[in-house]
């Protein structure tokens, strides 16, 4: 995006300010990095000890409480945020009611998840993980100091925090695996590790923040405020999550749990690359609006070229995956899980609407465009429920891919049905490319 020298980067680093953000970024990096590869060591594990079959409830179980995770939080998560950076005189009366609420929700969407599972559930093994499951929506309600940390720029004891958590629940996973436990010794695992979160939160809160949980406070006026700001992202959450995992859950019920398992395994590998776009984004997208405030011209500029960075690099990861799919499912998950094979060839060019999507997102909340933001994971999620239904008890899981791969794609090409974001797109695609100096930044 600039026009960078080695005497730019000298003063840069000399400035307080910018180490202050450097390290608080690079923190969160270092721990999704980390987190990221423990969870994706211990998962390999898991699923070839475990076979298709069982692999396949448990994550059956995780996409069925993913479905309803958004009733726990509420949407108010990025509003707390928010709220919390340009009220910090108030951050004991935000915490304290961001925590009530998200308490009461949390305990009611548990019930929920519980009564769908074992009215609906096809097995006790599935009722079984989905009730134990659950138990930890009410703990993820503590995750909220996150946020407090963040509005103070101390990522490091979140990211130290995540390190711990995750650490230990895939070790103990893996542990619980190679001694011959099955199933629903993960899901309790899993449930540990949102205790174990909630516990850390609060012992890192009171030492580091010097603050006391039992001195927040819950105020109705902002309990109002929260929940007025945040309905709109209920509704984009529930979309997204929806049409992100109900394929799994309708296999599982279509299909059954081996399908589910060996579909699974293609998921993981086709999404672990997702956290590209969100990390090049929030690193470049605070240039992008600073340019809106002075030059349409270098603001469309600049998302043209961050459209083209991430539409490449999903082309080159689809088509990496793609010719090597077959060698990745074989040497990681084993011959059980050749199926997985055609299934990842599909899957992972989803990836490519996935990056788009993610840009278009941070795009609509720059524009203030909430309503078409709701569009754009609405429509997609229709497209993925009728398609999935209609295709899996033709196709089986090759068609469900296939379900996944459109309906994803349709996310940023939701655009285009609108005059205004339709007229941005033909900028962002005329644009010229800008060269911006030091001086035009400042």
């Amino acid at each position: 995006m600039y026009r960078f020298s080695w005497s730019y980067i000298k003063e840069k680093w000399a400035d307080a300010g910018f180490q202050k953000y450097f390290k608080n970024t690079g923190w969160l990096f270092a721990a999704q990095i980390f987190s990221m590869g423990a969870s994706f060591i211990a998962t390999i594990i898991i699923a070839r000890k475990l076979g298709p079959g069982n692999f396949g409830q448990l994550s059956y179980a995780v996409s069925f409480i993913s479905i309803f995770s958004i009733l726990a939080t509420l949407g108010i998560d990025n509003i707390l945020y928010r709220d919390l950076i340009k009220h910090p005189e108030k951050k004991k009366e935000y915490l304290g009611t961001a925590l009530t609420i998200k308490l009461i929700a949390s305990f009611i969407t548990a019930i929920l998840v519980c009564i769908f599972a074992f009215y609906f559930g096809q097995d006790d093994v599935s009722k079984i993980l989905i009730a134990i499951l659950s138990i930890g929506l009410i703990f993820n309600a503590f995750q909220i100091i996150n946020f407090e940390f963040q509005a103070q720029v101390k990522s490091k004891y979140p990211s130290i925090i995540s390190c711990i958590a995750n650490f230990t629940v895939n070790a103990l996973e893996v542990m619980v695996i190679l001694t011959g436990r099955g199933v629903i010794y993960l899901a309790i695992v899993a449930t540990f590790g949102s205790i174990l979160s909630a516990i850390l939160y609060w012992y890192f809160y009171e030492k580091k923040i010097e603050g006391k949980l039992f001195s927040w406070k819950f105020d109705k006026n902002i309990a109002k405020n929260l929940l007025r700001d945040s309905w709109p992202l209920i509704f984009t959450g529930g979309f997204t999550l929806v049409y992100a995992r109900i394929d799994q859950v309708l296999i599982k019920n279509m299909l059954g749990a081996s399908q589910v398992g060996i579909y699974g395994v293609a998921v993981i590998l086709a999404e672990v690359w997702n956290f590209i776009p969100g990390i090049l984004v929030s690193s470049f997208f605070p240039a992008i609006i600073n340019a809106k405030k002075t030059s349409e011209e270098i603001y469309y500029a600049r998302l043209k070229k961050l459209s083209l960075l991430l539409l490449s690099l999903a082309i080159i990861i689809s088509l990496s995956m793609t010719v090597l799919s077959s060698f990745f499912i074989h040497l990681i998950y084993g011959q059980a899980f050749m199926g997985a094979s055609i299934i990842l060839q599909i899957y992972v060019w989803s990836s490519v609407g996935t990056f788009l999507g993610v840009l278009a997102s941070n795009y609509l909340i720059t524009e203030n465009n909430q309503k078409t933001l709701i569009f754009m994971t609405f429509i997609p999620m229709v497209i993925n429920v009728i398609l999935n239904i209609w295709w899996i008890p033709k196709y089986g899981i090759v068609g469900s891919a296939y379900a996944t791969l459109i309906s994803y794609s349709f996310g940023p090409l939701t655009l285009l049905l609108f005059k205004k974001t339709r007229g941005d797109i033909k900028k962002i695609f005329m644009a010229k490319n800008y060269q911006v100096s030091i001086a035009d930044k400042k």
